[in-house]
């Protein structure tokens, strides 16, 4: 058997289809914890983990974190990462990464109006006479909401 030739770089652990799948991974995958939405908790939590030469995840740890059962689900979808192997034969490789991960509230969905109810939109500019209108002068919008008997 040979020995493993020093000058050969290390080949490190990767996600399976690179960082554009990681995101895309935690994208979906990611959970808003039901106390930090109760309470309405926004930021970035910051991971750091290490990778093993077969693809393991080892030693999750919090760097900067929220509470609120938010670091507990950064830590769950880190632990769920599956890397590839890296290649380095008679060589053990461990690669060290940092992860920002964002909990940003969802944006409410606007209310539908009920039934029977229209709402117009108007747009009034006013001008002197015979004056043609180029910049308006006072410009004023209205909301005119129109119910139907019934």
């Amino acid at each position: 058997m040979s020995k493993p030739r020093k000058d050969q770089p290390l080949k490190l652990p990767r996600y399976k289809g690179g960082m554009e799948a990681l995101k895309n991974f935690i994208a979906t995958n990611l959970k808003y914890p039901e106390e930090a939405l109760a309470k309405k908790v926004e930021g970035t939590v910051e991971v750091a983990y290490d990778v093993d030469g077969l693809g393991r995840i080892r030693n999750v740890r919090i760097i900067s974190g929220l509470g609120h059962g938010c670091d507990q689900e950064v830590i769950r979808l880190i632990n769920s990462l599956v890397y590839e192997k890296a290649n380095n034969p008679g060589r053990n490789t461990m690669s060290h990464k940092k992860l920002k991960i964002d909990f940003r509230l969802p944006k409410a969905k606007p209310k539908p109006q009920p039934q029977g109810v229209k709402t117009v939109r108007y747009h009034l500019t006013t001008a002197k006479k015979n004056e043609e209108v180029k910049s308006p002068r006072k410009s004023r919008s209205y909301t005119i909401t129109i119910k139907k008997k019934g």
